[in-house]
């Protein structure tokens, strides 16, 4: 078997010898010695599967018939290759490749599920793009039917011929898309004609119980596909067997029973277009009320399998019918029982069940939104229904020794906190909140469920309003008489809902301090601290906003810099908490005199400056706080005082500069020094003109070594801050000269624009500010070409910030040829203008997925708008390569061509007709 390894390219046909020892070696018993052998057979399987000699192996494999794995990894490759790459495949030969695929399916009908299911979508994506195969289901149910062994097979094609459709993977238009699924559609009544004979001659096969399966699917698959015979469908026999098998609870651990639930949720998704097949609506909904005898049973029983899916079931239906349910209850439609059994579902010990449903009471509240101020009376109607779904969302709430370290149930409790505020939308937050701090109350409450009951009012609190004051302060003064013995749950809730009252705390002097003692003693827990430090941080957040902001936070601005002292060396508070907080406090320091804003500054940043001197190991959390120095202030300062924050960047540099010598080999610690230098930057301004040179020469330094693309950023700053200053010209034209030809050498490279998109951004945005700052030298010097030229092999690049920087980067050479009128620029264009335009039509042509279209249509219509006469011959030149037959056309392409060179075609116009173009090669 080792005669694959003397296949070296795909030039060399491999051999069937090859093929099946490399899948030896892959399939065969492993080990250490083995490891390289089976890293050769992996790729050499690879480069064969990605041959043209991919198809005739494949199906030679199949013929030959020598072992599962050699008949899965051919069905495999041959739908990869016609999901992915059918256009190797010229047209005339689909049908004998279709011929092909039946006699192999055929075949192996009793083989591995796993192969019959790979030939079935083989199948079916052949379908797909056999544009000349119109009668796919007759074809198909014809050849295979009169069989009644290959009934199995035969539902499992059709089961996949419409779910093949959507296949993201799939590389067939969505014009195609739409076009086959007409026919397919066409073709559906064949299809239930098809199910039901098979239903009635269910007993004469051998395993009724898989065929079962593949019928029950194959319904609610064509269901799904829509546009069906409502009368065929509802005078069947088949929802009849469906609820015979939901009904029959004793064998709700079958997978008949899990497929019956799957083809009823198709049916209830299907009727969300409940006028196009009323008839069918109308026979479904009433039957579903027979659901809640065994829903109850398996509560009772606590079969969590079984209430899950009749949960879903009703889910479905509930989404499906929310309108009529929500506007019209009591109506045939809107029948209400579906709602009483998924209330009831909410009983169900295990909060899993209760999460299937929460979209649907989310929608239904949407509905009943939008009708509240039309019509109250139904937003009424529903208020009961909402007071035991609170109730019951109260109870699932609660921590038990089960839930206790259950990171899914801290989920669901965040996916209760969203439905919390769609039920006090219903309610009113008042009298929710009022509800629970009623309950609250009450002697005999728990302590998991005094817990629960603060985490729902820390849902909704801050929903109240400013009427609500008093209800707000006995909520604040029910937290602060939570003693300092209690568990670290209630006290984490109850820092929580100091932060959701934020708002309302900062403007209330009276209560800020003894909130403020809380937190302090809070503080030193550990379990606490993150916590904590959140409820000081949204306080602050908040009282810069308020209008009572001086008898507010920035009163107690010493505590809060001594907090954040003592916070700093806290492990258990995150870097981004500790950050967040600190910028936090620097937002009040712009309310101070301009003299004490620099002093509170100096002394915020000194604890950075202290913590770095000391304590090596925490130089990377403190740059951060220092970032967040720079970036949280935002005091207003003249021209001619001094910044508050220069003495904190002059202080800041010989740590940045050490830092970025340290830590030189990693590029996250890299990215936050240079992020803060930038912040640093744009805070002072030009205030700092020192500290550009060594800055400069630490960069050009640093990117010699190890070329971390936010090195690039940071120069683009530095371009941006000073580069109109012709006294730092020469010296930023220099940093250029360095750091250019060291990009050039890694994007160059083989891959070396895919394997490096941030390095592709963030050049080509320092490159756009130097054309800004000062275009004539460089569009003079002899990098201009190489720059010309990566831009535009860049527009084809699968990255949106790369794509976007790149093309920004040409448009403004666009703009100065044609609104500057700057010849060097003009003659760019020129020399580069249709390879610009063969790029641009190379993407819309499937290049490119559609959200990266955008700017690229921009480019193109600006081209064309400002070149004129020129950008059309190379408009049409472009489009001459474009490929044209079964999918797209030449009267397609001529019709882009009309649409993007008539006469006052405006961008949205351009961005519209090349996504629409795009859509042939989907």
């Amino acid at each position: 078997y080792k005669s694959y390894l003397s296949m070296t390219s795909t030039d060399h046909k491999p051999t069937l010898e090859g093929v099946y020892g490399a899948l030896k070696v892959m399939y065969g018993p492993g080990g250490p010695i083995e490891k390289q052998a089976t890293e050769n057979a992996s790729a050499y399987l690879t480069r064969m599967q990605q041959s043209l000699w991919a198809w005739e192996i494949a199906d030679t494999l199949l013929r030959e018939n020598k072992g599962k794995e050699s008949n899965i990894f051919a069905a495999t490759t041959l739908r990869n290759k016609l999901q992915r790459e059918h256009r190797e495949l010229p047209p005339e030969s689909h049908a004998s490749l279709r011929d092909s695929l039946f006699n192999h399916i055929a075949s192996h009908h009793n083989g591995q599920p796993a192969l019959v299911t790979q030939l079935s979508l083989a199948i079916a994506d052949l379908a797909l793009i056999m544009k000349t195969w119109r009668t796919v289901v007759e074809d198909t149910v014809k050849r295979l039917s009169p069989n009644h062994n290959l009934w199995p097979v035969l539902l499992e094609i059709l089961t996949v011929l419409p779910e093949e459709i959507e296949n993201r993977h799939s590389k067939v238009g969505a014009l195609r898309q739409d076009e086959y699924s007409d026919q397919l559609k066409s073709e559906s009544g064949m299809v239930f004609e098809f199910l039901e004979f098979v239903l009635a001659h269910i007993s004469t096969i051998r395993d009724t119980e898989t065929t079962l399966v593949h019928l029950f699917r194959c319904w609610g698959s064509w269901l799904i596909l829509g546009d069906f015979n409502v009368t065929q469908v509802s005078r069947g026999q088949i929802l009849n067997k469906i609820f015979e098998v939901v009904m029959a609870t004793e064998n709700c651990k079958s997978k008949s029973y899990e497929a019956a639930c799957d083809a009823l949720c198709s049916a209830t998704y299907a009727i969300a277009d409940y006028e196009g097949c009323r008839e069918f609506a109308l026979q479904l909904v009433p039957r579903l009320r027979s659901l809640q005898v065994p829903l109850a049973r398996g509560i009772e029983n606590n079969e969590i399998d079984m209430v899950n899916h009749l949960t879903r079931i009703l889910t479905e239906a509930g989404e499906s019918l929310v309108k009529p349910l929500g506007l019209e209850p009591g109506s045939d439609l809107g029948d209400t029982s579906i709602i009483h059994m998924l209330i009831l579902s909410l009983s169900s010990p295990d909060y899993t069940v209760a999460e299937v449903s929460y979209n649907f009471w989310f929608q239904l509240s949407d509905v009943l939104f939008r009708e509240m101020y039309k019509d109250p009376s139904k937003l009424n109607a529903y208020k009961p229904t909402f007071r035991e779904l609170l109730t019951r969302v109260i109870l699932l709430c609660e921590f038990n020794d089960e839930r206790e370290d259950d990171d899914d149930f801290l989920d669901f409790r965040e996916k209760c906190s969203e439905l919390l505020k769609e039920i006090a939308v219903v309610l009113d937050a008042r009298y929710v909140v009022t509800e629970l701090y009623t309950q609250l109350e009450q002697p005999s409450s728990s302590k998991a469920r005094v817990e629960a009951l603060l985490f729902c009012i820390n849902a909704v609190v801050r929903m109240l309003t400013s009427e609500d004051n008093k209800l707000i302060y006995k909520i604040l003064e029910m937290v602060l008489q939570v003693p300092k013995e209690a568990d670290s749950a209630l006290k984490i809730i109850s820092n929580k809902i100091i932060g959701e009252c934020s708002e309302w705390i900062a403007c209330s002097p009276n209560i800020l301090e003894p909130i403020f003692q809380k937190l302090l003693s809070d503080l030193p827990d550990a379990a606490l601290s993150r916590h904590v430090v959140s409820a000081f941080e949204k306080i602050c957040s908040n009282g810069v906003n308020s209008s009572n902001v001086m008898d507010g936070p920035l009163k107690h601005l010493d505590i809060l810099i001594k907090v954040a002292e003592q916070v700093s060396t806290m492990d258990k508070v995150p870097t981004s908490s500790y950050s967040q907080f600190v910028e936090c406090i620097v937002g009040l320091t712009a309310y101070l005199p301009l003299p004490e804003q620099t002093l509170k500054l100096e002394a915020i940043s000194k604890i950075c400056f202290h913590n770095m001197t000391t304590n090596p190991g925490s130089t990377i959390r403190e740059i951060d706080a220092l970032s967040s120095v720079f970036k949280g202030f935002k005091g207003e300062v003249g021209d001619k005082d001094p910044h508050p924050l220069q003495p904190v960047l002059v202080r800041a540099w010989p740590h940045l500069s050490r830092s970025l010598e340290t830590f030189h080999n990693s590029v996250n610690d890299i990215e936050r020094i240079c992020r803060c230098t930038r912040y640093g930057i744009r805070g002072v301004g030009q205030r700092c003109p020192d500290i550009l040179c060594p800055l400069a020469d630490n960069l050009v330094a640093l990117y010699r070594v190890h070329p971390h693309s936010c090195v690039l950023y940071l120069s683009s700053i530095l371009v941006d801050e000073f580069g109109h200053d012709k006294r730092f010209t020469d010296g930023l034209l220099a940093l250029f000269e360095t750091l250019g030809p060291r990009t050039f050498e890694i994007l160059s490279a083989p891959h070396g624009l895919e394997q490096n998109p941030d390095t592709v951004d963030d050049f080509y945005r320092l490159c756009s500010r130097y054309l800004q700052q000062m275009g004539e030298r460089i569009i003079s010097s002899g990098i201009m070409e190489h720059l010309m030229a990566m831009a535009i092999s860049t527009l084809t690049m699968v990255h949106k910030d790369a794509q976007c920087s790149a093309i920004k980067f040409l448009d403004i050479v666009l703009t100065r040829a044609v609104a500057d009128r700057c010849t060097s620029s003009e003659g760019y264009i020129k020399v580069y203008g249709p390879k610009m335009v063969s790029s641009a039509i190379l993407g819309v042509s499937g290049a490119l997925p559609s959200y990266l279209l955008t700017d690229l249509s921009i480019l193109l219509h600006d081209v064309l708008a400002s070149v004129g006469n020129e950008a059309r011959v190379w408009l049409r030149d472009a489009l001459s390569t474009i490929p044209t037959g079964t999918y797209v056309t030449e009267v397609h392409v001529q019709q882009l061509f009309s649409n993007l060179t008539a006469a006052n075609v405006q961008q949205r116009d351009t961005i519209r007709y090349c996504k629409e173009f795009s859509q042939y090669f989907r």
